[in-house]
């Protein structure tokens, strides 16, 4: 049998920039869960990304780490298969308040940043391959009143990309020795040969490059457990906005299955749930409980015994002035007591007595 000749061709398709968008909420007040849906629009192709977090926050309300499963769909256009697949990301989100909060705990202006990454493998017939992007970004986040906050981010996401790449490989007569059957012309290759033909055609290539995006989300806060957001983004399939351009549209339900952290709270919130027991517990714990009595172990205190004012003689100029107009006159001082009665004496009876 004559040699063959195998040719088949691939560039690597590997690009940074098909990774999912990795914040599902800028929210950081509570723990939470993330359904959402978004899809990018490209020319000739596009994007589906269906996608499930799982966020856990700390206990200052700054800091909310973020878990998600994405299942992706790419199709670079109208010709090429559409490659399907998973993304899995990890992020760390943080908060930071510029200014004071709302009575709901978000903060009028807040600063975020975040770092995480998105592993991405995509299959098809002619494309597969893993992307394996480290994910950096900022973005501000401005809450007008408490039922609405607006962020912009931008992003930067350098990463290496494996791509396989199918070579033009010529077959030998060493290659395929002793699998022709000569009764029926048959072909059977082993499967060491397979191995081998594959093994010199196809080549695992690496490359590394940083894509770039930015955007602006919205959130709607309908009550302290539950949010409808959505979002905005352009992207490119490519290094940092050098490939086709993507734009991203979607939207998302929030359910804060936690209660809101007590530290973003204002005080008159912050008490409210509290367990009595709790707050006394923590009341013993501070300095100032060493110095507090029990009502019920204090002593007794008996009200200060109000003060009679001293009566002035009457005419006094002393009491004229300074007594008041409307004040009643004090009473006037008894009257000296008036001197006794001396009694007249009586003649004895049988006597007669004249004047001299």
């Amino acid at each position: 049998m004559g040699a063959g000749l195998v040719v088949v061709s691939s560039g690597a398709s590997a690009k940074p920039g098909t990774h999912p968008i990795v914040v599902s909420t800028w929210d950081t007040r509570a723990s939470s869960v993330v359904l959402g849906y978004r899809h990018g629009f490209s020319k000739g192709g596009g994007f589906n990304d269906v996608s499930y977090n799982a966020n856990f926050s700390s206990t200052s309300g700054i800091l909310s780490a973020q878990f998600g499963l994405h299942y992706e769909s790419y199709s670079p256009n109208h010709t090429d298969p559409t490659a399907q697949g998973l993304a899995g990301t990890a992020t760390a989100v943080f908060n930071l308040p510029l200014t004071s909060r709302l009575e709901n705990g978000l903060a009028k202006v807040a600063l975020n940043f975040y770092v995480g990454a998105a592993p991405t493998a995509l299959i098809s017939g002619e494309l597969n391959y893993v992307s394996f992007p480290a994910v950096l970004g900022a973005g501000v986040s401005t809450t007008p009143f408490k039922y609405l906050t607006l962020t912009p981010w931008f992003e930067l996401s350098p990463g290496v990309n494996l791509d396989t790449e199918i070579k033009p490989y010529q077959l030998s007569q060493s290659d395929v020795a002793g699998a022709v059957n000569p009764m029926t012309g048959e072909v059977n290759l082993s499967e060491g040969q397979v191995r081998n033909i594959v093994s010199k055609s196809v080549k695992l290539k690496a490359s590394v490059s940083a894509g770039a995006r930015a955007g602006l989300d919205l959130a709607l806060h309908v009550s302290d457990y539950v949010d409808f957001a959505g979002d905005l983004a352009v992207s490119s399939v490519g290094t940092a906005f050098q490939g086709p351009t993507v734009v991203y549209v979607g939207g998302a339900f929030v359910w804060r299955w936690d209660d809101i952290v007590p530290a973003v709270l204002p005080a008159e919130r912050r008490l409210l749930h509290e367990n009595c027991d709790d707050i006394e517990t923590r009341f013993r714990m501070c300095p100032n409980s060493e110095r507090w009595t029990p009502p019920a172990a204090a002593p007794p205190t008996a009200p200060p015994a109000a003060l009679q004012p001293q009566p002035l003689p009457p005419g006094t100029p002393a009491a004229q002035s300074s007594a008041p107009r409307d004040a009643p006159l004090p009473p006037p001082p008894p009257p000296p007591p008036l001197p006794a009665a001396t009694p007249a004496s009586t003649p004895p009876v049988g006597t007669t007595s004249f004047p001299p």
